[in-house]
């Protein structure tokens, strides 16, 4: 189910987990239930990130190899 989640969506629902654990108004199973979606929501955030940061590297280093070229004489 976290697979196909936008990060703006993963962080709101995370954000929404976390208010519900922090005001202890959940049912101890649904605490439970709670912290092993707002794991694996912060597992998978952080994959997105990650992913994020690996495309703009990719560019940056493109770009920069493009410029680097075209400043030579």
């Amino acid at each position: 189910m976290t697979d196909k989640i936008t990060f703006e969506a993963g962080m709101q629902e995370l954000e929404s987990l976390v208010k519900g654990l922090e005001a202890g108004e959940l049912s101890l199973e649904d605490s439970f239930a709670a912290y092993e979606r707002a794991v694996a929501l912060k597992k998978r955030l952080a994959a997105l990130l990650d992913e994020g940061d690996k495309r703009i590297r990719v560019l940056t280093d493109a770009g920069e190899t493009a410029l680097e070229a075209e400043e030579v004489p």
